[in-house]
């Protein structure tokens, strides 16, 4: 409550009289300044009454006072006394965990330290710790405040003692006989508790007090998705008993009965002569079928995007419903009313603090003086999330006028350079240093660079490459990349050093071509002869040219949702050189978001590769080891050491040939083919963070897929500010007794 308390020395003296000085004391948070032009008058000013009350009302409006005292200690002096609200100078909230208190309660209490303490927002943060509470199904929650002086503020103290939670023990809808009640607990979110409800993945059956107005809406939803426009569902009815938290929901159901579809037209309003009647083959909703009003929504979008492809971007569609109930059958009328045709007047980019605008423009398929087109708007976002520089990608379209609009693109750009350095020992290699510097958009150009150094004892591989996939903003891409590598065992050292350049074409949006010619230089030198019949000894040189084309419509660069990639190539090295092979190799990769069907973010993933090389495999200058094809590791099949499924070396009693430590030699194959199946769950949203179950299966061979294994395991995804990481626990399925498996195994940078 305001305190105005006013002490006039000469009472009467303070109606219409003037001072020369007027004096503040006790401001902390105010200046002499900000108070006066508060005050509204100054010295020599005339000053009234109710002038000084106006003063004190603006002065109390800031919040800062407590009390506020309007004096004249002499002759020509008007004196504002101010004693200030203390400030929180510290701020607790205890009985919830620490994670519950920084992302949760604390946000919702609407106070922070260094504020100035008030009463009334005190109790206004009571009341939505209360809220919170009884949203999460807790009844008898009590929340207490303590006040302390604590230096020149004072100390405020929430205690949160939370109480019961309410379960449901009991679900109930009178008048259910369409469907099995389980299928309508599948709509909700307050549902019953289950038997061994503590188990992950049954219903604890707590209730849920914001989802609870939502339930009827969800039931009839379910209802009218198989063709029930009559049914009708109340509000649901919640029996608590507080001396056992428990409670009963009961739900009062008309059914009616389900109907189906007579006839389906399109008309329009506006425009009678443009004919709609060769979308309708094409709708989900056809005569004699169940209505369904999920299909009704998805038509209705079909329509508008074929519409707004025209130019017609302010085009509504809006469904005319004729139910029969004598025939149970209903006719269905989408009206469409297409307005004016709308060019886009201006392209407006923002957010892109690092990116070139011009690098953002040149995936945008729609310019100023355009045409409008939903279907382009959309491959526009596709593209720009497809590129991997932004975390996020909004296209706006802001209305101008009745036929012109702007689209304003904000991004939020993610992390495309990663720098990591790292060491290990290993009693193989010894000690290991590893060091790369990549930058997927080096200055905000959109080309590639990419530097990496790994060392040991044994190993030494340093690789240097860049790419323009824009080259001067057209259509050709530009790529170039140069190798050294060197391996040491106890049998045998390699050396290699090569070269590669790519000049690729974009033919279409997601339609790509390349062609790369490669060099390389092997240098091998062996201790024992003996040590593998299909090792060269000396020097080897390849040259190799590669044609590619690819394929990519996906909607995101790190979690695609929708789309196929597909790529394929065929390196041919018969030029001149020791090598003389031809590999083909086949790639395909699909995605599918489930959320639209079930209201949860899952992803189904299928990958596949086929490999088939047409060489001569005994020939072991113009085919060597290095160039075979080898199956395991994160990139082919999990749960097995990356290149160790392959078909193994035997001698001539079909023995398997291993080496001095018991392994197995293996030879190569020169058919390859891999599969993988996952689904993607999110596992915490705000920390981009996935998990991914996954099934993998691999066979090799010489001349046949004879050689065959098969894993599963689950991923941790993390799409950190590194770059895309992934923890893997894989497990084979029909491992051999010479298989080298591997249970764990950590990426980098690699996606699905």
């Amino acid at each position: 409550m305001r305190q105005l308390i006013l002490f006039a020395l000469l009472l009467g003296g303070l109606y219409a009289k003037s001072y020369h000085t007027i004096e503040y004391e006790g401001l902390l948070r105010l200046s002499d300044m900000s108070a006066t032009e508060l005050v509204g008058f100054g010295p020599g000013d005339t000053v009234s009454q109710e002038r000084i009350n106006a003063a004190l009302l603006r002065l109390f409006d800031q919040g800062y006072f407590a009390d506020i005292v309007v004096s004249e200690p002499s002759e020509g002096v008007l004196r504002f006394s101010f004693t200030e609200k203390p400030a929180i100078t510290r701020l607790e909230l205890e009985g919830v965990s620490d994670n519950e208190r920084d992302e949760k309660y604390m946000p919702a209490l609407g106070i922070r330290r260094g504020e100035i303490y008030d009463a009334r927002r005190v109790e206004r943060a009571q009341e939505r710790l209360m809220e919170i509470a009884r949203a999460e199904g807790f009844y008898d929650t009590v929340v207490e405040v303590e006040l302390e002086p604590a230096g020149e503020g004072v100390a405020l103290t929430f205690h949160f003692h939370k109480g019961e939670r309410i379960t449901i023990t009991q679900t109930r809808f009178h008048g259910l006989e369409a469907f099995d009640r389980k299928e309508l607990h599948g709509q909700m979110g307050n549902r019953q508790a289950q038997s061994f409800s503590w188990f992950p993945g049954r219903n604890n059956g707590r209730l849920r007090l914001l989802e609870l107005p939502h339930e009827s809406a969800r039931i009839q939803e379910y209802y009218l998705q198989h063709g029930y426009l009559d049914v009708e569902v109340a509000d649901p009815f919640l029996m608590a008993d507080f001396s056992s938290y428990t409670a009963t929901l009961d739900f009062q159901i008309e059914e009616g009965k389900p109907y189906a579809v007579s006839e389906v037209a399109i008309t329009t309003t506006d425009r009678p002569d443009e004919d709609l009647d060769a979308l309708l083959a094409d709708l989900r909703l056809q005569p004699m079928r169940i209505f369904n009003v999920d299909h009704m929504r998805r038509d209705m979008d079909r329509i508008r995007e074929h519409v707004a492809d025209q130019g017609y971007a302010f085009v509504r569609v809006e469904p005319d419903i004729r139910p029969d109930p004598d025939r149970q059958l209903a006719a269905l009328t989408f009206r469409v009313t297409y307005g004016q045709k709308v060019h886009i007047r201006d392209v407006v980019i923002g957010g892109n603090s690092r990116t070139l605008d011009r690098v953002v423009r040149r995936e945008v398929f729609l310019a100023p003086g355009d045409l409008y087109s939903l279907s382009e708007l959309r491959q526009s976002r596709n593209a720009l999330n497809r590129l991997g520089y932004f975390e996020r990608v909004e296209i706006e379209e802001r209305r101008v006028s009745e036929s012109e609009m702007d689209l304003i693109i904000t991004t939020k750009e993610t992390p495309t350079g990663n720098l990591m350095i790292g060491g290990g020992y290993s009693s193989y290699d010894g000690f290991i240093f590893n060091a790369s510097v990549t930058d997927r958009n080096v200055f905000g150009s959109g080309i590639s660079l990419g530097f990496e150094l790994d060392t040991s004892s044994r190993t030494r591989r340093t690789e240097l490459s860049l790419t323009n996939p824009r080259v001067r903003d057209s259509v050709y891409s530009l790529g170039f990349s140069i190798f050294q590598t060197r391996y040491r065992s106890d049998d045998y050292t390699r050396e290699s050093e090569g070269l590669s350049t790519t000049v690729g074409r974009r033919f279409d949006r997601h339609w790509r071509g390349s062609l790369t010619g490669s060099w390389s230089r092997n240098d091998n030198s062996y201790r024992d002869a003996d040590v593998h019949p299909l090792l060269i000894d000396g020097e080897t040189t390849k040259i190799s040219l590669t044609p590619t084309v690819r394929f990519n419509n996906t909607d995101d660069f790190f979690v695609p949702r929708e789309g196929m990639t597909f790529s394929q190539s065929l390196e041919y090295t018969g030029f001149s050189g020791d090598e003389s092979y031809t590999k083909s190799t086949t790639s395909l990769a699909l995605f599918k978001g489930l959320e639209p069907l079930i209201e949860y973010d899952l992803i189904l993933r299928y990958r596949a590769r086929l490999q088939l090389a047409d060489a001569d495999a005994d020939d072991v200058r113009s085919y060597p080891l290095g160039s075979r094809l080898y199956l395991g590791g994160s990139r082919s099949l999990r749960g097995y050491r990356s290149g160790s499924v392959a078909p193994v070396l035997k001698d001539d009693d079909g023995e398997m040939v291993t080496d001095q430590y018991g392994d197995a030699r293996y030879m190569g194959g020169t058919y390859a083919f891999n599969q993988s199946i996952e689904a993607s769950l999110p596992l915490i949203p705000d920390a981009n963070m996935r998990m991914a179950l996954f099934y993998d299966y691999g066979a090799i061979g010489l001349d046949d897929f004879d050689v065959q294994r098969s894993s599963y395991g689950v991923a941790l995804e993390w799409f950190s500010p590194m770059g895309p990481l992934q923890f893997i626990w894989a497990w084979p399925i029909d491992k051999e007794p010479h298989d080298r498996t591997s249970t764990f195994e950590f990426t980098l940078g690699q996606r699905f």
